[in-house]
């Protein structure tokens, strides 16, 4: 294949693919938002309902602006300022903060699924509540150096044409990118906790296989986040193994054909677009038996009265205390 090969097929790919994607994720976190908003007295429901929302900000900041620079050639952010500046600290900001909320929620279900009186009393609204607000202002800080150091810049080409690019001219925020935003941030770190919480909850669901069941609600919540583990995981590995790759490989002198392949690699794992992907698939399938149920379109009034009325009726001795899985 050419190197013209390569370029429309990433074209392509983020015109048919990305569009797709953004048109579902925009539809299916809204969803989210309308279904987890009435049971936000959950820890869990409350953390999962913040990072769609934060999903939507990396939606709108991070895949759209992405569909129309590579599918149709649109860059705002080569003429504005502002946007230029602020696009991808956005960006980064709604797709880290729904990774960390999404770690967060395993780290509740864990909880939530021992069979300790004294582990699952950890989870609850208000540690919840005090994780995502001090998160939140770790995050923005992080980021804070995209907003103050990106830029447009002019350069001319041999022929004599001035092209622009919305870039930055501080290698140190380069390499802050590179070696710990993307690679540490969005793909290690986030990997590491949940595959860690995901073996746990794995193991604590199985060591209770045998005892009564605690409620339809929290067994939709906890496999709802065991597959949001699952399908984080899975696309996350191919972002983080290219964005390793282009590390180790930033000193070699590459051919345009090379770069097109990496360009085209680099589209098809973009990891805000598969998580996005994902969430909707499975956040549809998982929500879908919850909303036939009356306890879960009315969690204050049926939901938790009924839990606590069925755990009341457990007996001492099963080891199954007020939080269920």
């Amino acid at each position: 294949m050419s190197t013209a090969s390569f370029t429309f097929i990433s074209s392509q790919f983020s015109i048919y693919v990305g569009f797709s994607i953004f048109t579902l994720g925009i539809f299916g976190n809204l969803i989210n938002l309308r279904l987890l908003f009435p049971s936000r007295k959950n820890p869990s429901s409350f953390l999962l309902f913040i990072s769609s929302f934060f999903n939507l900000i990396a939606l709108s900041f991070g895949l759209l602006p992405r569909i129309l620079s590579i599918g149709f050639a649109i860059d705002a952010s080569l003429t504005n300022l502002i946007w230029c500046k602020s696009r991808l600290f956005f960006s980064y900001n709604g797709t880290i903060t729904s990774i960390i909320s999404i770690c967060f929620a395993s780290i509740d279900r864990f909880f939530v699924s021992c069979r300790s009186v004294v582990w699952r009393n950890r989870s609850n609204l208000k540690t919840a509540k005090l994780a995502i607000l001090i998160t939140i202002p770790i995050i923005l800080g992080i980021n804070i150096p995209y907003l103050l150091f990106y830029t447009i810049v002019q350069t001319k080409t041999d022929a004599g044409n001035i092209t622009r690019k919305c870039t930055t001219t501080n290698s140190g925020l380069v390499l802050y990118g590179n070696y710990f935003v993307r690679p540490v941030l969005i793909g290690l770190l986030p990997s590491t906790i949940l595959c860690i919480t995901g073996c746990l909850i794995y193991r604590n669901i199985n060591s209770i296989a045998s005892i009564q069941l605690r409620g339809t609600f929290q067994r939709n919540l906890t496999s709802m986040v065991f597959i949001q583990i699952i399908t984080f995981i899975i696309p996350v590995m191919p972002f983080a193994t290219i964005n390793i790759y282009q590390l180790l490989t930033s000193s070699i002198q590459k051919s345009s054909y090379r770069l097109a392949q990496e360009m085209l690699v680099s589209d098809t794992t973009n990891i805000r677009a598969v998580i996005l992907f994902r969430n909707v698939e499975h956040f549809r399938n998982q929500f879908r038996s919850g909303i036939d149920s009356v306890q879960f379109r009315e969690l204050d009034r049926h939901i938790i009265s009924d839990t606590d009325s069925k755990i009341d009726r457990i007996p001492s001795n099963s080891g199954i205390g007020r939080n269920s899985v």
